[in-house]
């Protein structure tokens, strides 16, 4: 009790006189108090600062404990988040298929040996050829089998929504302006324009379907995927592609558009209307005399100059028959 009331004396006499000799050991212990509370005010904060670093540095998350990767999700778990993973595709050997009549160019994998074209068969088809390409027989279990290049001209189709690809739905409403189908994408190393078509089952106007559109010049061109014959049309076409062939991405991102080329018609022959030689052989294709050793002199089928060689031997007072080739050169001089 006596050293408690001599420190609070002490303590009291600091107050009154803080820098009296007698008074430095409890300024010796203020001053530590001071330097303790000012290591932890200011040590503290930059102590947590630098584990948050070490926990967080440069924005990436540390992980602690197991370190080995997950494993990939199962495709239950992909339907189940309604996305799916796509592996990278390889397209540099992919074969490059050029249309220089239609001015186009598009790549598939080069396995696929199945490509074929069809010319519009009906008034009602608005467009002028397809262009086929599928898969070959090992892709027979495959979910679509390929992908159709749709040429049309935009004389008859100059817009998406007028080709034979997109089809209203019986009962539709007569205003389609509310039901939106379409939108713009860029795709492929040049950033081309694609309009993206993407209808669902909900869809009150039009029927479902997917595929890219774009139009250059005089014609619209519509890449459309091939479902194997007999399958079901899905809830979301779109999804459904994505997840079952993933090459069609790529494919449309390869289409590009060339300059149309195309061969002059070849001039068609005047009809002939003489009548054909009574006396001729042929040879590579051609009419000419028969007679071995043929002198060419006045002929005796007719009683007038002028009338028409019959037998590819052409004489002085004949006219020359237009099936015959003279290629003799003694009739030269009778053909100037």
């Amino acid at each position: 009790m006596a050293k408690t009331k001599s420190f609070f004396r002490r303590l009291g006499g600091f107050f009154k006189h803080p820098f009296n000799r007698k008074n430095k050991p409890i300024l010796h212990t203020i001053e530590w108090v001071f330097i303790l509370f000012a290591f932890f005010a200011v040590g503290l904060p930059v102590i947590y600062y630098q584990s948050l670093e070490n926990l967080f540095g440069e924005g990436k998350l540390n992980y602690f404990g197991n370190k080995e990767a997950l494993a990939p999700p199962t495709e239950e778990e992909k339907e189940f988040i309604g996305e799916t993973i796509v592996e990278p595709i390889d397209t540099t050997a992919w074969d490059t298929y050029r249309n220089q009549w239609y001015g186009f160019e598009i790549q598939h994998p080069d396995s696929w040996t199945n490509m074929q074209y069809r010319a519009a068969g009906s008034k009602d088809s608005r467009y002028e050829t397809v262009y086929k390409f599928r898969k070959n027989s090992g892709g027979e279990n495959d979910a679509y089998v390929g992908f159709n290049v749709v040429v049309y001209p935009t004389k008859k189709a100059a817009s998406v929504d007028q080709t034979n690809d997109i089809q209203k739905k019986d009962g539709a409403p007569e205003d389609t302006s509310d039901c939106h189908f379409s939108q713009e994408v860029l795709l492929g190393e040049e950033n081309i324009a694609f309009q993206k078509v993407s209808v669902s089952n909900g869809n009150t106007c039009f029927d479902p379907t997917y595929f890219f559109s774009v139009t250059k010049g005089d014609y619209l061109y519509n890449i459309v995927p091939v479902a194997k014959d007999g399958a079901e049309i899905p809830e979301n076409l779109e999804q459904d592609v994505g997840q079952n062939f993933s090459e069609y991405k790529e494919v449309v991102s390869s289409f590009k558009t060339i300059a149309i080329s195309r061969p002059k018609p070849v001039p068609a022959k005047p009809k002939i209307t003489a009548p054909r030689p009574v006396s001729a052989k042929v040879v590579n294709g051609k009419l000419v005399c028969a007679k071995k050793n043929d002198k060419p002199g006045k002929s005796k089928n007719g009683n007038k100059p002028g009338h028409m060689d019959m037998e590819c031997c052409l004489d002085p007072d004949e006219t020359p028959n237009p099936w015959c080739t003279y290629s003799s050169s003694k009739y030269q001089k009778y053909l100037k």
